[in-house]
């Protein structure tokens, strides 16, 4: 991926340790507080009753209130009596934090080369295991079942790629180990005929 550069690059060399330290700190903040705004509004966009599936989702609820008569509005405030954005600010740094951990474990900061696909086979396995215990857990609906084990790939596999690309860093592509170079002579002879 190809982006335009504001700035000139600049020498590795010139910097400082201690430079290099903050501005790879000041770059993992940044990724984090990108992370817990991702996972805030993902859950919103995902549960709020103002969208489709929030509103089937939220139906679909066992609660002891009937909310089949109720327009997307009450469904809404309702949710916002029972969890308010406190709640789901801290509730989306957990999440992030235990995305962080799974990582970690995974060995994403430890072995260099991972790849996309590869969070991308863990994101399915966090979603089909969390969509395969949701049911059980609080004996629920297939339908809410399948949106939460989507909700969580969706959102496990957003916050890792946040907190994991690189743009600037390039892997050596595997196999290719010397390059071909044309010798002068005959590039030299190529342009003359032409």
């Amino acid at each position: 991926m190809a982006f335009p550069r504001i700035l000139e690059p600049e020498d590795e060399s010139l910097l400082s340790p201690f430079e290099i330290k903050v501005r790879h700190l000041l770059s993992l903040i940044f990724r984090f507080i990108l992370a817990v705004f991702t996972a805030s509004h993902l859950f919103d966009f995902m549960f709020s009753s103002i969208w489709m599936h929030g509103y089937v989702w939220t139906l679909n609820l066992p609660i002891d209130l009937d909310m089949t008569d109720k327009p997307a509005g009450a469904l809404v405030r309702h949710q916002l009596d029972n969890m308010d954005n406190f709640e789901r600010t801290v509730q989306a740094v957990l999440i992030v934090l235990a995305v962080v951990m799974l990582l970690l474990a995974q060995g994403f900061t430890s072995k260099p080369g991972k790849t996309t696909w590869q969070l991308f086979k863990i994101s399915c396995v966090v979603g089909l295991i969390c969509g395969f215990l949701r049911p059980v857990q609080l004996q629920q609906r297939f339908f809410s079942s399948l949106h939460e084990g989507f909700y969580c790939y969706f959102l496990f596999f957003i916050i890792s790629f946040i907190l994991t690309v690189r743009f600037d860093e390039k892997l050596a592509k595997k196999g290719v180990s010397e390059v071909v170079e044309v010798p002068k002579e005959e590039s030299a002879k190529e342009k003359k005929d032409n």
